[in-house]
């Protein structure tokens, strides 16, 4: 692999999305959260017993786990969820 490939998302790449999120995705792939954001700041929610800070809430989304999809991957699946 070279330096260029390591600094692209491909289909299937897993990894925070802090990290995805910064290398060039030529293929207009789309970073889902696993398991969905939405669930994972209800959670922190929870354990904390109050609301969320925005930096506590943009500090789990930051370093959460995403998966690079197709876009119809990504629609399918959040619409599986029923939510985002």
């Amino acid at each position: 692999m070279n330096a260029s490939s390591a600094e692209e998302i491909s289909f299937g790449d897993v990894g925070t999305f802090g990290e995805l999120s910064a290398k060039r995705n030529p293929d207009g792939l789309v970073l889902v959260y696993i398991p969905g954001l939405a669930a994972l700041l209800e959670r922190a929610k929870q354990l904390k017993g109050s609301e969320l800070s925005e930096t506590e809430s943009a500090r789990i989304a930051e370093h959460a786990s995403v998966m690079a999809v197709t876009p119809e991957m990504a629609k399918e699946t959040i619409e599986n969820r029923g939510y985002e």
